[in-house]
This record gives C-alpha cells, structure tokens and sequence, in this order.
C-alpha cells in the first residue's frame, strides 16, 4: 500500500483544470418561462381569463371595466405566486439530489489514505473500494482481491470478475482490468487508478446517470388527488346548475321585462353554453352518480379524444344555434335586430351568472392543495437534511410519520461507533507491549480498514471494527502499512453477516511459508479450530467480555500449502489464537429517544450480529429490555425454526434479535408487515438491501455501502438513532402540516361556496366579487399554503399513537371540525347580509364591510388552523417567524385592498373606527376554535 503516494494537492488541481470535476451534466432542464406559461394551461384560469376579457368588452360599452382588468391583475398575481414557490420547492429537490456527489471515497494522496466526496475525485486518483461500494469514476485496476463487480447499471451483467492482470482476450463487454463508474463491487475489494471521471466516463457518456427519476405518486398524493377530483366534480356540476337556475329564475322574473326575442336568445345561448362545457360537467355528473352507487345504471357518455371532443361540443353547440335561427325565423321571431341582441341588460345579466358560476368553480377547487403538499415535502426535506435525514424518496418522509415499529442495528446507530480495544487474551502474549507477530499480522494483514494520517485525530477509513484493531496497534508503536507491504495476498474473503468471519491467505517476509489468517465471530472461528488449542480459561475470558457489553472478534491461524481458497470453503483444523474485546459506547441520546419512541407508540427492535450477552446488555443499557427481560430476547437461528404462526404469535414480545443474519432481518420485517405494522429498518451493508427495500421505510448508515443506500429511502449522515427520531417527528408533522391546510382552504371554499349561492337569494347577486374571490382563494390561500406548510414539529407531535396508514388525510373528527367552523361562519355572515340589506338594496361601504369580515374571519382562522392539534399557543410568534410573516403580509395586503382596491375590488376606504370594531367583532373566532376543538376532540 505505502508503494502508492498518490497525488499531491497541486496535482489534484491541475488534473481537476485538465480534465473538469466528477459530475455527471444533467439533463437539460425546462426553461423557467415555460414552466411559468404552464400556469396557465389550467381549465379554470382559462374560463377566468374568457371572463375577463368579456367582462372587459361589455365594461368598454357601460364605463365599468376596471372589475375585468382587477380579475386579470389577480390571475398574473396568482399564477407568479405559485410559479415562484413550486419553482423554490424543485430547486430544493435538486440540492438534495446533489447530496449523493457528495459522499466519501476512499482515495490515496500525499503518500497516505484519505477520504474525500465522490464529486472531488479527479483523473489520475488511486481509489479504494471495498465490498458493497460504488465505484466512484472509471478506472484500471492496480490491484484486486477476490474483486466481483455488479455492471448491470452499465452492461446488464450483475456478476463480474475484475482482475488487476491486464489481458488482451475477454469475453466480457469492458476489460477485466478496467472498473466503472456507478457500478457496485458485490465482493472483494481493490485498488485502482481513475482514468476518466464525470461525463467522460461510460455511463456519462450513455447518459444513464443523467436520467431524471420519476417519482411514482405517493399514497398521500393519491389520497390528495381524489379529494380534489371529488371537489371538482362537484364545483363545476354546482355551477353549471347554479348558472341554468339563476338564467331560469332570471326569464321567469317580470321585472326584468325581456322580450320575446330576448327570452329565445338567451334561452339557445344558455342551452349552447351547457353543450360548450359538456367537457367538465358530464365527468361531474357520472361522478356524482358514482358517488350515490348509480354509475353502473347511468352513465353518460362522451368522447375520450381530447381534440375530437372539443370538436364534437362545438360543431353541437353551433348545430343548436344553427337550429335556433331556423326556428326563430319561422316563427318570425327577430333575433337580428342589433337593439335587442346587444341590450346592455341583457348581456350584463348574463354575464353576471356566468360570473357567479365561475366564482362558484374558483372558491370551490383548491388549487392551493398540490401546492402545500409541495411545500410541505421540500421543507420537511430540507429540514431533515440539516437534522442529518437525507430523504431519497418523497413517499418516505409521509410513511415516516405512521411508522410503528422500528427494527435497529446496534453498532453506530445506539452505540457510538467509536470502537476501541479494551480487553485482550493472545497466546504468547507476555504481557510486554510487544506482540507476537502471528497476532500483528492477523490485525493488520486480515482486515480492509485503513487510518487517515493526514490530520489530527487520526480518523479511520472503512470498517470500524477493523480500524479500532488498527489503531490499537498504533497505539502499540506498529504501523499496519509496513505488515501490508510485506505480506503477498494471495486470496482473501471479506466479513459477511451470513458468513460471520473473515479470511486472508498469503506469504509474509516476516513468516515462513503461507499463513491462513481467520478472525469473526468467537463461536464461529472456535468451531473450525483444534479442540486442543482452546484451553478453558479461554472461555471464561470470553463470557468475561460479553457480560460486559464488549463486542468479542476471536483469531485464528495455520500454516497453509495452497495458493488459493474459496469462498464457500470453511477452513478447519486452525490453531486458535486470542480475543479481544473492544467496547463501542451506547450514545448518550439513544435511552431518551427511545423512550420518546415508546412515548409515541412506536416499538423499537433491536437486531444484531452480537453474541447473547452483549446483545442483552446493550438492549437493557439503551431502554429497550427490563432487568429481567431475557425472554424478550432472540437468536436469528432459533427465530428461523419458528414456524410463521408461531414467529407470528412472539414477534410483538421480541425486543432484541442477536446472531441475526439478513436472512432473518428481512423474514423478521415482513412478519411485521404482515400483522399490519409500518416497519422502518436501519442497515449499513451489501447484505442489509433486501430488509432495506422491504421495510416500508429503509434507512441506510452514512457510513455504510452504496448497496445499502441505494436500497434505502433516507440515508442516516451521522448514523445516529436520534437522528430515525427526527424523522418521525418531521414525518408526523408533514402530515398534521397538509391536514391543517385541508382545513383551512376547505372551510374558506365552503363558506364562500354558500354565501355564492345565497347571495341571489338575499337580493343580490354577487355579496363576493371575482377579484374579491381571488383575492381570498388564490392569492391568501398560496400565503397560508406557505405559512401552515412550514410548522416544525410541536411538543404534543410525538405524544399520540401512530396513525393508520390507510387512514383518509381528512380524519372523521377533523371533517365534524370543518363543518362545524363552516356553518357558524355561514350563519354569521348571512346574518350580516341581512342586517346590512336596506330598501336600496346595499351600499358600497356595506359590500365592503361584508367583504372585510369576511376575510378576517378567515385570517383568524389561520390561527386556529395553526394549533389544530396543539402544541403551539395562538399567538406563539417564536417557533415559526415565517407564520408570522406571512399572517402579517395577508393582514397589509387585505388593509391595501380595502382602502386603495377603488373599483377593481368594488371596494371604498374604511375608517379606522370601523377596522377596530371589524378585527374586535371578528376575533371570538379564536375563541369558537377552542371550544369547539375541545367538544370534538381532535
């Protein structure tokens, strides 16, 4: 290894100026103006944008067009608005997906190994893998041992041998002497020089890395999009009806005095206006019947095409006006008489219910809803990220939050991953710091571990376990890199959980002849030794570490005669030669997470390679065993004889596994599955990825392989338990984030959807403008999108049982919570309406004091909706700024509405007195929102 210097710092520059960083170009992403124009493919802003511009030709004719100009200003502000956050939310996704260039590779400079990002790897790099890495850049192989690479991402081959020798004749697509970039070594490992890196490479070449992944929609998601389909339907049935009723109700009124000629044009433009929208009310209506479990009875038809039923709607609605000429002119009805067809009263009548339905679609469609779930996911995300959760897929961070049990590993992730030697027993040993060289050679020769000697503390580089023995012979004044350097390896099978010990076979300058060189499991490498070398006070040592929580790794030799052995091959016949016990403290944080987790009625399993003792005593330091509760307690071969019913019936009981093998991890966390649990596993190598796809929620160790990660849905940065905690929290607080802003939108669309249609009722058509309706869905909704979507995680979050995953995001309690806020909002505002109606009908300031309390009814509300379920005080500013922020701007900006908004807004300036009395009157809301909370129980 110390024949390899490397390349010096300057190098590395100048190779990074030659031949550019280790990244991969992505691929070319859609330009911010055409995701802008996106905004306005939407059905409804298209109908908005119709109406404002016929709201503005009829306006060009009376004086009064500002009302279709103000509905245009709110579409753009809107639209911008939602623009501006989702495009934040995508660049935060990106930053995250950037995280994966920046893990650490194991590379050799300045004479020494170090540890670097995949992103700072540069051509002319010796790199280091080691079972169940990937491989960070293209490369040809200095050196290798037992080396099997996984190139399926590259050649659809999932098994193939890399050899150092260079060869001329292959059979394999790429030379055995050649690695590639984001390829998995499944086995072995080795030491190769970096030739190319970033789009250079073969898989930057073929682009395969540049393929954006396409998330598949998570059950929240799906459960979101139903809603909003059911709401849709239902708006725009409601407004299609609302718009014939009130055109009926308007015909048969004889103060309006229309002429026969006005009667028959306005009934043919109605019946045509129905036809023109069959598009959107017809799936309404065979909703509908779904709903009332009447779709299989009745059922309406329609073209699927796109294009073929728009042109099938027209040419029926120009057909109906075709035929209407026809019979108005046999009827000698005179429909082209300029005066009667473009009678001012007529057209604004008209128009005035096409508004009132279109204000019935836009306040009833929650077009803020796909906009909070994006906010919320991105914010959680980044937040997770700084708390060390880096989240690889979006469904994990939801599933989080319903998690119910959660299957651990032990090293690194209770305990501290600071492993050092404590406790030792060689033969030979004279108690001298000086060792027997077989004892230095199988700690230094039989690992895969290498220590970092660029900088203080010396930090180690792979296996931690491995580097703990390392370091020990530091400490002794040996240096590992001088026993490497003259020791041949001729074969040398890796640590495997199945396996559970670790081989190397080889020639040392220092011993004569070959040596095989066994270290593992004590129980493991004790069976393929010579009865006659274990002598008892060997075991009795060794039940002495294990009753002290010390992770025991038992040595073993002999003098070997071939040049070669395979990996399924057991040796036997060794002549055992010490232990030691090395201690990794449990972190200092794990007991009060895990009481946190039993808190929250989330069940934590702890599953280890561990012997008995050990696996006992660290299960009862960190909380998850009582004093006396061994029977709590399993090993992965006794777990395997266990029948499934059986293994069904204890599994609940069982709080530690110890000799687990993947095996019995993955069988474990299906049974859980399959008495309804939402599993969570924690797992750092190659062998843990089946466990890790399977679980619901797969978290990797930081430290762990790229198999491992690549399997999982949250990577652990620090490894830490505390860290599977946060996670929950934040997921659980996503959830309550969206539940919160379903609420909220909801009891506005409600509200607004009602007093719409009463209005007609109470003797005026529209007590809510379009733009005043805008205003109050589309531009303060995308404020209380962001504000509510950035709630961190309260006190109470983790004090509650975990929710059902099949649960639907708008709870029982939280829908009788949602109406009841409704109806009282409804009841008071219709109250209002009649309390300001005078003989003349109402008065500018009426409209604009109903209109006023109106909206800060609902500004209360946000509050309310803010501790739907506890854990922050109404005005508690501290835990989140941005709420207050944001709460602040919705308040300015519905001041600057009412008091500049002029004829745009139909509003007229208020006084103060009046603001006082209306904020005053309005703030009892806060007051409902307790109690009622309080009645219902949430």
């Amino acid at each position: 290894m110390s024949s390899y210097k490397g390349l010096t710092d300057s190098e590395v520059i100048q190779s990074r100026n030659l031949h550019g960083a280790n990244i991969i170009t992505p691929p070319p992403q859609t330009p911010w103006w055409k995701l802008l124009l996106e905004k306005f493919e939407d059905p409804i802003i298209k109908i908005l944008i119709v109406a404002a511009i016929i709201a503005i030709a009829i306006g060009i004719t009376n004086g009064h067009y500002l009302e279709g100009v103000g509905i245009i200003v709110a579409i753009l502000l809107a639209t911008i608005m939602a623009f501006i956050n989702e495009y934040k939310a995508s660049k935060e996704f990106e930053l995250l997906n950037n995280v994966n260039d920046e893990l650490p590779v194991k590379v050799i400079r300045n004479g020494g190994v170090t540890s670097v990002p995949k992103r700072d790897v540069v051509v002319g790099d010796i790199v280091i893998v080691d079972r169940g890495d990937e491989i960070p850049s293209d490369g040809v192989l200095l050196e290798s041992v037992s080396l099997i690479v996984n190139e399926s991402s590259l050649t659809g081959e999932p098994s193939t041998n890399k050899t150092s020798i260079p060869t001329d004749s292959f059979k394999t697509t790429y030379s055995p002497n050649q690695v590639l970039k984001g390829t998995t070594v499944t086995d072995g490992h080795g030491i190769y020089r970096t030739t190319a890196v970033g789009d250079s490479t073969e898989i930057g070449k073929t682009a395969r890395a540049a393929t954006v992944e396409v998330n598949n929609p998570t059950p929240l998601t799906k459960q979101l999009q139903k809603l909003s389909e059911y709401i849709s339907s239902a708006a725009f049935f409601i407004a299609i009806l609302a718009f014939v009723i009130l055109t009926v109700f308007d015909l048969i009124n004889p103060a309006n005095s229309y002429t026969l000629e006005q009667e028959y044009i306005l009934a043919v433009t109605v019946i045509a206006i129905i036809i023109l929208l069959a598009k959107y009310w017809v799936p309404s209506v065979n909703a509908i019947l779904s709903w009332i479990k009447l779709s299989a009875k009745i059922h309406l038809p329609y073209p699927n095409n796109t294009r073929r039923q728009m042109l099938v709607l027209l040419a029926s609605a120009m057909l109906l006006v075709l035929m209407g000429l026809v019979i108005a002119v046999l009827l000698n009805i005179d429909i082209f008489n300029t005066s009667v067809v473009l009678d001012s009263n007529l057209l604004s009548h008209l128009l005035s219910y096409f508004m009132v339905s279109m204000t019935l679609i836009v306040v009833a469609v929650p077009e803020g809803l796909s906009m909070s779930v994006t906010l919320s996911l991105a914010y959680s995300m980044r937040k997770m990220t700084a708390e060390n959760n880096l989240v690889r897929k979006l469904q994990a961070t939801e599933t989080m939050g319903a998690a119910t049990v959660i299957c651990t590993d032990k090293t690194g992730t209770l305990t501290q991953n600071r492993m050092q030697v404590i406790e030792w027993d060689f033969q030979g040993d004279t108690g001298s710091n000086e060792l027997p060289i077989l004892v230095k050679l199988s700690l230094a020769v039989n690992s895969t571990a290498h220590i970092d000697f660029s900088h203080e503390p010396y930090t180690i580089v792979g296996n931690p376990t491995d580097g703990a023995l390392l370091l020990w012979l530091y400490q002794k004044g040996i240096d590992y890199r001088v026993l490497r350097d003259g020791f041949t390896t001729l074969a040398q099978h890796p640590f495997s959980s199945e396996k559970k010990y670790m081989l190397t076979l080889g020639q040392s300058t220092d011993f004569e002849g070959k040596l095989l060189l066994v270290k593992g499991a004590p129980e493991k490498v004790m069976s393929m030794c010579e009865p006659q070398s274990l002598s008892s006070s060997v075991l009795e040592k060794l039940r002495g570490f294990q009753v002290k929580a010390l992770r025991t790794i038992a040595f073993a030799y002999s003098k070997s005669v071939v040049d070669s052995i395979a990996d399924s091959d057991m040796p036997q016949g060794l002549t055992f030669l010490g232990i030691v016990g090395i201690a990794d403290p449990l972190r200092d944080d794990v007991p009060t997470a895990i009481s946190e987790c039993h808190m929250a009625g989330i069940d934590v399993k702890m599953v280890t390679g561990d012997n008995q003792d050990t696996a006992i005593a660290i299960g009862k330091n960190a909380g998850l065993l009582a004093s006396n509760a061994e029977h709590a307690s399993i090993s992965g071969p006794d777990f395997e004889k266990l029948p499934d019913d059986e293994a069904l019936r204890v599994l609940p009981g069982i709080k530690v596994m110890y000799r687990a093998r993947p095996t019995d991890k993955l069988r474990m966390v299906s049974l859980l599955q399959r008495l309804h649990n939402v599993v969570a596993v924690t797992g750092d190598g190659t062998n843990d990825a089946p466990a890790l796809n399977q679980a619901d929620v797969g978290l990797a160790m930081g430290s762990g392989t790229q198999v491992a990660k690549d399997a999982s849905d949250i990577i652990l940065l620090d490894d830490s338990f505390s860290s599977i905690v946060n996670a929950t929290r934040w997921g659980r607080a996503l959830y309550q984030n969206i539940q919160k802003f379903l609420y909220f939108q909801l009891t506005i669309n409600l509200v607004a959807v009602a007093i719409v249609l009463t209005g007609p009722f109470t003797g005026f058509d529209l007590p809510l403008t379009v733009t005043q309706m805008l205003w109050v869905n589309l531009i303060m909704d995308t404020f209380a999108a962001l504000a509510l979507a950035t709630e961190p995680p309260h006190s109470e979050v983790m004090k509650k049982k975990p929710r059902s995953p099949h649960e639907f995001i708008l709870s029982s309690a939280i829908f009788r919570y949602l109406i009841t806020t409704a109806v009282l909002f409804y009841l008071v505002l219709v109250g209002l309406l009649i309390y300001l109606k005078h003989d003349e009908g109402f008065s500018d300031r009426d409209l604009t004091g109903f209109f006023n309390v109106f909206v800060l009814m609902q500004f209360w509300n946000l509050f309310n909706a803010r501790r739907l379920f506890g854990g922050v005080g109404v005005f508690s500013f501290s835990s989140n700024k941005l709420f207050v922020a944001i709460a602040t701007i919705i308040l300015l900006g519905q001041f600057a509405i009412v008091q500049f908004g002029g004829e745009v807004f139909r509003t007229v300036p208020l006084t103060g007195k009046e603001w006082l009395i209306h904020i005053i009157a309005t703030m009892p809301v806060l007051i409902f929102g307790y109690l009622a909370k309080k009645i219902i129980k949430i």
